[in-house]
Order: C-alpha cells, then structure tokens, then sequence
C-alpha cells in the first residue's frame, strides 16, 4: 500500500492530499516515539496521525484503540506505509508503561481529553491532545498544576496556532493593523441532523465499552452513541461549545490577546432538534465572555440548519478594532481592512476563495489543514524539551478551553458567572455545581 493510499483510505471523507515517500530516515538520537490514542477510521486521530508520519524522525510506536479493528487496521497499515509495526495496546495505561516513549497524541472523545494528559504527564510523557483539553473547568486547573510539576510539553490541537497565514495576520493586528481590539465575533452555522432515539443494545464484540467510558460513570451501550454522536450527550462530550466555538474563540482571543475573562452568560437551547432525539447539549447557543480590559467576545452557535451563514461562511472569527477589522475564516486564513471594504490586506493560502459558500459546513479543518505545521511544532518542543516552544501550550489551550466550557456551566447553571480575571477561579455561587464532573469510582484526578 502507498503511503497516499493509506491516507485516503484512512481518512476516509476528510482525505489529505499527500504524496511522496515517508520522511523520517533520522539518526536515532532525533527519533521521537509517539503513541496514538484512538485511531478509529474516519476519526480525528486519523487526520493527525496521517500528518504525524511526515514529521522527519517520528515513529508511531503504539496503536491504541479500545476498538479492536481500529488498533490492528492502523498497526497493519502503518507498517506498510513506515516500514516499523506499532505495538497495539488497548489501554493507554499500559502505553504509558514504555520507559522509551517520548509522547503520546490523543484523539478520543472529550470525556478521556484531560485524564489521557493527566496521567501521560505524570508518567513523564509529553502530550499533544485535542480540543477541549478539559471536560470541565476544574480538569483544565489540573492540567496546568501537573504541567508546571512536571515540564512536559503539553499541546492542544488548536491547529491554525500554526498556519502560516494566521500567525501572519496575527502580528499584523498585534502592530496595530486594526487598532485597539474591541470585540471578536465568533460564529459557527452548520446542518447537522438528528441522532434519534437510542436503544440499549449488546456491546459490539471488538469495543471494550468499559475502557470507551473511562473515567465517566458508567451506562448501558446505546446503539446511537459510538463512532461520533458521544458529542451530544453531556455524559461523553461538550457539545458544540467544546466542539467548534473553541477554533474561533482561541483566535479571537489571541488576536485580542486576552486572558480569562471576569463575567460569562450564556442563552439558547434545543429549538430544531425533534422532541424525543437524544441530542442533550443545545442547538442554538449565544455565549457572552467580558473581559477586564474593556473588550468582549460573543459566540453564536446555530449547527442544525444551513440558513445564511454570516458572510458567507459557516464559521469564522471578526475582530472589530477602532481603525479595521480582521475576518478570520475557515480556510485558515484573514482578510485585514478598515471595515469598508477598503486597505485590504489578505493573508490566504491558495484555494481558500472555494470556502466561501453559503452552504459550506468546513468547520473545523478549512481547506487548507495546518495539522502538519502543529503536529511538526509538537515533535519540536519535545526534542527541545521546551513546553515554551509549544505554539498552543497549556496556558492558552486551558484559557480557550476555559472559554467554551465555562459558556456550558452558564448554559446549564442558567447563570451569569463573576470569574477572577487573574486566576480564571469561579466567584459567583451560580454554576459551582457544573465546575467540575462525576467521576467512575477510581478514575479521580485529584
């Protein structure tokens, strides 16, 4: 099998143009071992990992998965495509046991995201996790006290951190391009569908279910959860707060270069999912975040139509400055002008004009994917040994998840939060009852 082969029929519908050979004949002393935690196809572990074997000098040591399939399909494949055979391994506990890996990068659902970066870091390993970190906004605060205990290098998968063009139209907003930032923007309108009614139904024979839920507490296997729509339930994911306000909102916070914010308000609910779906979280969602420095982000959320997406695109990021504003789009890139159309200063990778259509759902990924240039800013940290190199590190993977999840615990509290701007603590009474999450018995992070 050819290495593009193995990324077409791995990535399935997300498929990245790749070709050549794999790059990565170094000298040991530059090899750096990495496990994949859940690498199911059409998932985002697959996306990353198919990115992760160009880094020059990376080896995947270990496929795990607690899908059966997913570990062997992966093993078997990689050594095709790499010429080294991972270890399969089903529970990333025992990934961590190799006192040769260097790291890990993990892709599982949202309820594993700060566990599987926990217990890696106190293992001495460095990790790369996706968004959100954290379940919860007390799981974030562990991150960073087992961060700064340990020195690893922890990075989110906050992949325009690294795109070329944002960085680019970042430093031109930070030399006051748009003047004094005021307000980000932020939005994301999508047509997703119903998940239906689920059924408590037999286990299918190559998922360990028990290991699925992990630290969460434990439930029947329904048959509409796995391979994507734990996103839904508030048992498993974060909804689409968690899931794609997380992209924009870190952007805006960057380019505003904003820290935690002092009040959080939250509104909507479920108002085009059918009665009786199983979706939890809601489907349309407002979301207010003040900060102490006179400035503002709002978030609109509408991911069950495919109604006039703002400016043409479904999700994107305006920062409107006192002299401009900075459109940031899915295609992972900005477009810079005085906010009349005039001075326009682009900062767009090739192709990013086919985005712009009013039915387009490119949430996440855009056109142009910059997980290579992130999964490759990784892989440089941990041969530095520098978490400082880390382009989305802990302090501001924590801070971007904290945006999202706090906007959930206003959501469920049905309270306006008072947060300390300085240490992201809750001072309202309002939502302490969402700060943090059950645990199953055993699976406690502090």
């Amino acid at each position: 099998m050819k290495r593009r082969d193995f990324i077409k029929k791995g990535a399935g519908a997300f498929a990245i143009a790749a070709a050549g050979t794999v790059r990565g004949a170094n000298a040991p002393s530059n090899r750096v071992r990495l496990g994949i935690i859940a690498c199911a196809r059409y998932c985002r572990g697959q996306r990353v990992l198919s990115h992760a074997i160009k880094v020059p000098g990376v080896e995947i040591a270990y496929a795990c998965d607690v899908l059966e399939s997913a570990r062997n399909w992966t093993a078997m494949n990689l050594e095709k495509v790499t010429g080294v055979r991972p270890k399969k391994e089903k529970d990333v506990r025992k990934v961590l046991e190799d006192p040769d890996l260097d790291g890990i990068i993990c892709a599982t659902p949202d309820h594993w995201h700060a566990s599987c970066a926990i217990l890696a870091m106190r293992a001495g390993k460095h990790v790369y996790v996706e968004k959100p970190c954290a379940f919860c906004p007390r799981e974030g605060e562990i991150i960073l006290e087992t961060q700064k205990a340990t020195g690893k290098v922890f990075q989110m998968g906050s992949q325009r951190r690294s795109g070329e063009h944002v960085r680019k139209a970042i430093e031109a907003i930070h030399a006051g391009a748009i003047g004094e930032t005021k307000w980000g923007k932020c939005w994301n309108m999508t047509g997703r569908k119903p998940i239906g009614n689920g059924k408590i139904a037999a286990v299918p024979k190559d998922l360990d279910w028990d290991l699925w839920q992990g630290p969460a507490p434990r439930t029947g296997y329904r048959d509409n959860v796995v391979p994507y729509n734990w996103h839904w339930f508030r048992r498993w994911g974060t909804g689409e707060c968690g899931n794609n306000a997380i992209h924009f909102v870190d952007l805006a916070r960057w380019a505003m270069g904003l820290g935690y914010p002092s009040r959080v308000v939250s509104g909507g609910g479920r108002f085009w999912m059918p009665e009786g779906d199983d979706w939890e979280w809601p489907d349309a969602q407002i979301a207010t975040w003040e900060f102490p420095e006179r400035k503002f982000i709002t978030w609109e959320g509408l991911c069950c139509t495919s109604f006039k997406p703002f400016m043409g695109y479904s999700s994107g990021a305006l920062v409107y400055g006192t002299k401009g504003t900075a459109l940031f789009t899915p295609g992972s890139g900005a477009i810079i002008d005085d906010g009349r159309g005039n001075n326009v200063r682009r900062f767009e990778p090739e192709g990013a004009d086919k985005v712009k259509d009013t039915n387009n759902r490119l949430a996440g990924g855009g056109v142009t994917d910059t997980t290579y240039a992130h999964v490759s800013n990784f892989v440089d940290a941990v041969r530095a040994n520098d978490p400082s190199v880390a382009r989305s590190g802990a302090e501001d993977g924590v801070k971007s998840t904290f945006l999202a999840l706090s906007a959930n615990v206003s959501q469920l509290s049905g309270t306006a939060l008072d947060i300390d701007p300085a240490t992201g603590k809750l001072l309202s009474k309002g939502g302490a009852e969402f700060w943090t999450r059950e645990y199953e018995k055993g699976w406690e992070l502090a």
